[in-house]
């Protein structure tokens, strides 16, 4: 059931023909219109929620990202809705009820999309975390997340344990949290499609090249660029929110604006495995290292193995897997599972960077488990502008209702706020090569989802990039024709080949990577 006391947005699934979303033209024309209320520059999870947030309220929104929407980090979590039992590690019970709360709202607001998930947790033998203490804890999180989950309980056997290396571990401890159904990327997307038309525009594909606050004007002069069309284009807002990840200091620093916090930067990579039949549920495996896990969680015909956890020095550095992590992976996977995983097994990798909030004084070099994932939102001291720390799927929403509360300290205009009831509509089916799980279609994403390039489909409106080898190209380029002929979807005659080339480009740098460990 829903948390208590607060309003909810009731999802339905309906086989209903929606209303044609607006065009790219349309979008341009609606920000072009008149001032904005608000700008959100990021299309990831925060961006996404935030714009969601404003859009019901009925402001005159509009989301830019220099790339798709939910690209880099939000496309690349482990599925997973956590409610929040990491902080009972520093007994921070508020923030454990509100994450299970938020949690437990997803699963009643996004019936069909997020969906249950059976966790069992594997405590090591040997290992200093007794069995006992994590069974009290999973207990107390239970009460503390309001009972609404399955009771926890030791499970003897299950259908999966044959996938272990036994003796290295106690009897399990099984119990409830709940993952998305299709991917991270089409979830967050989603947020963003549903509400783009009228006063409310979204633009992937679009950087916010310059930003200058007009003091006098009591204005935002914004400078945007379409990398599609390559056409520049000036507007106003009268607020600005960063929600740019992993960049947002990088923004500040173009938009004139300071703050006291910045991001550590930890680099999480999990590999793409042949999901085994008996795997039905998540995995959560001791490492024995610093407290911390390793996870496996079926997701259609892969298993997500991971992730890693280790803090980089740069954003470049940390969206490109390297030998280190793969062997880490591999190592673990020796480990835990009775047949070890071999790099040739991998049928894609999963690379994104966590951004966890810290002071701009921090200097301490901690393991980034011990780090807060709590979000921060600061607002700017001289000028209209809210710029967002950290983040998840899961206090996604919770954050953008707090940017919601924060915009009442600003002279913005009444609107009326749009009903909250919803209808998610089932998408027509594509089906690609031998991948038995049906895809949504790519003609229908494209006209319905802001779909604008092959990679925003084979990456972020599908999954056939992550669950076909090679980007969806398969083994040998097998399905290479069939690639050609979505490029043409995307692209047109004179862009295709260039968009496959790029495509082949990224399959072989993977290769080379797994075949050089």
């Amino acid at each position: 059931m829903p948390p208590p006391g607060q309003q909810t947005r009731t999802a339905t699934i309906e086989a209903v023909l929606p209303t044609p979303p607006p065009t790219r033209t349309d979008n341009w024309h609606s920000a072009r219109a008149e001032d904005l209320d608000v700008l959100v520059v990021g299309g990831g999870v925060s961006g996404a929620a935030v714009f969601r947030e404003l859009a019901d309220a009925g402001k005159r929104v509009l989301l830019v990202d220099r790339g798709d929407f939910c690209c880099r980090t939000s496309q690349a979590s482990g599925l997973l809705i956590w409610g929040g039992l990491l902080y009972l590690r520093n007994l921070d019970f508020r923030e454990v009820h509100r994450l299970c709360l938020e949690r437990d709202r997803l699963l009643a607001e996004h019936r069909g999309l997020v969906k249950t998930m059976d966790f069992h947790y594997l405590p090591l033998r040997g290992s200093l975390r007794q069995r006992w203490v994590v069974n009290l804890a999973l207990k107390a999180y239970w009460l503390i997340g309001g009972r609404r989950r399955a009771w926890p309980s030791g499970e003897p056997h299950f259908e999966s344990e044959g996938l272990l290396v036994a003796k290295r571990f106690k009897k399990p401890l099984h119990y409830e949290e709940a993952a998305l159904v299709h991917s991270d990327s089409q979830f967050v997307t989603g947020w963003i499609t549903s509400r783009m038309g009228g006063a409310q525009a979204a633009l992937n594909h679009c950087s916010l090249t310059t930003a200058r606050w007009d003091a006098g004007a009591k204005l935002w002069i914004l400078e945007l660029e379409d990398h599609q069309t390559g056409e520049t284009s000036v507007l106003s807002s009268k607020l600005l929110v960063n929600a740019g990840g992993v960049w947002a200091n990088r923004l500040n620093d173009m938009c004139g604006l300071s703050s006291p916090y910045r991001h550590v930067l930890s680099k999480g990579v999990y590999m793409n495995l042949p999901c085994p039949t008996s795997l039905k549920e998540t995995l959560v495996f001791e490492t024995g290292e610093h407290g911390d896990s390793i996870t496996m969680t079926p997701w259609g015909p892969v298993a997500l193995w991971g992730p890693t956890e280790n803090v980089v020095a740069s954003i470049e550095e940390g969206f490109a897997p390297n030998r280190e992590d793969l062997r880490f992976l591999l190592d673990q996977g020796g480990r835990n599972l009775r047949r070890a995983p071999q790099a040739q097994d991998a049928i894609s990798l999963r690379c994104g960077i966590r951004p966890l909030a810290v002071k701009s004084s921090y200097r301490r070099d901690r393991y980034p488990l011990t780090i807060s994932r709590k979000h921060l939102i600061v607002t700017d001291a001289k000028k209209p502008a809210i710029t967002i720390y950290g983040g998840k799927i899961t206090s996604a929403p919770m954050l953008a209702r707090e940017v919601l509360t924060r915009l009442e300290a600003y002279d913005l205009p009444q609107r009326t706020a749009k009903p909250v009831a919803e209808i998610i509509t089932p998408p027509p089916t594509h089906t690609f090569g031998a991948l038995l799980e049906p895809q949504p279609d790519p003609l229908w994403c494209r006209d319905m989802q802001a779909c604008v390039t092959l990679e925003d489909y084979l990456r972020r409106r599908s999954n056939i990039a992550q669950w076909v080898p090679r980007m969806g190209l398969g083994h040998g380029n097998a399905h290479l024709q069939e690639m050609t002929q979505l490029a043409h979807l995307f692209h047109g005659p004179h862009g295709a080949q260039a968009a496959v080339n790029s495509l082949q480009q990224q399959a072989d740098r993977q290769d080379a990577l797994l075949a050089s460990v």
